[in-house]
């Protein structure tokens, strides 16, 4: 398997994505075949867990892998054309619970991005990104931990929104003029830790769905990566599946 070239100027994500779809295309790698885990992707290509993971997103979507949760990532025969894809609604809620809720926006600051996501935001001139982190009620309960990693480069007056009735998606779109091409989403099972705990009113090591969502503008650059900790044990989450041209 070759190695991502960091002289290239497509994406690290892309590159990898490439690399592997080759090996399934060329019957290197067949279907069932457990791929590496992130750590030996990150220690074999030299990249961040955020570069593998988006990778794994692109090619879900194309149908080339499928995680199955606790087991691992699977190599998985591509749908023919013209299939079914699976495609999460691009709203503000990732989670769609159905029904309104309150949103507590409990931070708002410019910070470097997490270390996972510093090659989602290679682009951002001033290694910059805006943070913000909401708690979601319903009926004055916690329900969800929402934090948000936004392009200072593209939004450089988000710090000034009022995120509390206004909605990101349409921040981006409406006023930034931003154009949202695409989005990937990756679900999984995770265990709260003690922070999380506390602001959703759980104990530290429950169980809770983790959901994040990479937005893409033009040229497949960043926009906003979002991540969603969801505790609800009663409400839905929404999907559509859309038929290809």
């Amino acid at each position: 398997m070759r190695i991502v070239d960091r002289h290239n100027p497509q994406k690290l994500y892309l590159q990898l994505a490439e690399i592997i779809q080759e090996g399934v295309d060329r019957a290197e790698l067949m279907p069932g075949q457990q791929l590496p885990t992130e750590d030996m992707f990150c220690t074999r290509q030299g990249v961040s867990k955020a570069v593998v993971r988006a990778a794994m997103q692109e090619l879900a979507k194309k149908g080339y892998v499928v995680k199955i949760p606790s087991k691992g990532t699977f190599v998985k025969k591509p749908a023919e054309a013209g299939g079914i894809w699976l495609s999460t609604l691009l709203t503000e809620n990732i989670l769609d619970f159905g029904i309104k809720w309150e949103t507590e926006v409990i931070q708002k600051m410019l910070t470097a991005p997490p270390s996972d996501l510093t090659e989602l935001f290679s682009m951002e001139s001033g290694r910059q990104v805006f943070k913000v982190m909401r708690v979601r009620h319903i009926n004055e309960a916690p329900v969800a931990l929402d934090t948000a990693y936004v392009s200072h480069d593209l939004c450089p007056g988000l710090p000034l929104e009022d995120l509390r009735s206004s909605s990101l998606l349409e921040v981006l779109t409406k006023k930034y003029s931003i154009p949202i091409t695409r989005c990937a989403d990756s679900l999984e099972i995770t265990t709260l830790e003690e922070k999380e705990a506390s602001l959703l009113n759980k104990a530290k090591g429950e169980s809770a769905l983790l959901t994040d969502r990479i937005l893409y503008t033009t040229n497949n650059r960043v926009a906003a990566f979002v991540r969603v900790i969801s505790v609800s044990q009663q409400h839905r989450i929404t999907f559509e599946a859309v038929r290809t041209p």
